[in-house]
């Protein structure tokens, strides 16, 4: 074998034992933090701007952490739906409804306008 083979078979086993390239750093993402600018922003634009608690549902915030049978008897004159978790919600969008989400035990979890 000629000088040239050696001398191409040397220069490739030592490429090999380069040092890995410095990886880029990873910079971790937060739901609702720009991460260029760092500042917080709204995950749902445009519904909490068009339609803000339109339901009264602040009202109601004293049934968080409840069981959802408490709301049957609450007084709520308007309409209402208790969706236990993992339910599918079929029925269309009213701003005036009021929406109490229960959590795996059956109590409030979220309370929302839908």
């Amino acid at each position: 074998m000629t000088k040239a083979f050696y001398l191409t078979a040397l220069a490739l086993m030592l490429a090999g034992c380069a040092p890995a390239p410095t990886p880029e750093p990873i910079i971790p993402t937060v739901p609702g933090i720009d991460p260029v600018t760092g500042q917080p922003f709204d995950l749902t634009p445009g519904l909490n701007d068009l339609e803000p608690d339109v339901c009264k549902s602040a009202a109601y915030a004293g049934l968080v952490g409840q069981p959802g049978t408490v709301v049957a008897n609450a007084g709520i004159t308007q309409p209402f739906r208790v969706i236990p978790l993992g339910s599918l919600v079929t029925e269309e969008y009213s701003s005036q409804r009021i929406d109490f989400y229960l959590d795996g035990t059956g109590n409030i979890a979220k309370i929302s306008c839908g």
